[in-house]
């Protein structure tokens, strides 16, 4: 799987370091279609185990993810990001 090495942009605003950590989670817990573990998240991310603990809580909080042990997406998270991804390449495509 190809790694992608641009930072993430918003409105031309740079995401901060913790944003950009819960932006991967999604995205790996995403691509992945299956529960993954702290350790493999944290391999993948490219991150230290708090940042992506914090990410973790942060993201459990919203509802966007089960904290259990391995780690997945909510069915509403799974749902509403690949919204965002279809309503992204159809964007694109206009």
């Amino acid at each position: 799987m190809p790694v992608i090495l641009i930072k993430p942009r918003n409105c031309g605003k740079t995401f901060t370091h913790q944003q950009t950590v819960e932006i991967g989670l999604l995205n790996s817990l995403f691509d992945r279609q299956a529960p993954m573990t702290v350790t493999e998240l944290e391999m993948q991310i490219r991150c230290t185990r708090h940042d992506l603990w914090q990410a973790i809580r942060n993201q459990h909080h919203l509802g966007n993810i089960r904290k259990d042990q391995p780690i997945r997406l909510t069915a509403s998270a799974h749902i509403a990001i690949a919204a965002g991804r279809l309503a992204g390449a159809m964007a694109v495509a206009v």
